[in-house]
């Protein structure tokens, strides 16, 4: 019986301690500048292949004047 609970807790061990380093390893890649580099470039590229057809299907033809602002007058 001992031999069974001594083989669990190692393993359980193993499990927390992989858990913890794994955890710590994806923490400083997700808080590191090459992931910022990374991130940006994947969206950047991602945009640059919506952003024309997104702009010619987008666009209006004819857009109405502008509304004047309201007239407000500040009484002393």
């Amino acid at each position: 019986m001992q031999k069974i609970i001594n083989i669990l807790s190692i393993l359980s061990f193993l499990l927390i301690s992989s858990s913890l380093v794994g955890t710590f390893i994806g923490y400083r890649w997700l808080t590191s500048p090459k992931f910022e580099k990374y991130l940006k470039n994947k969206i950047m590229n991602n945009i640059d292949n919506v952003l024309p057809d997104a702009i010619n299907g987008g666009m209006p033809k004819f857009t109405a004047p502008p509304t004047p602002l309201p007239k407000t007058s500040i009484s002393l």
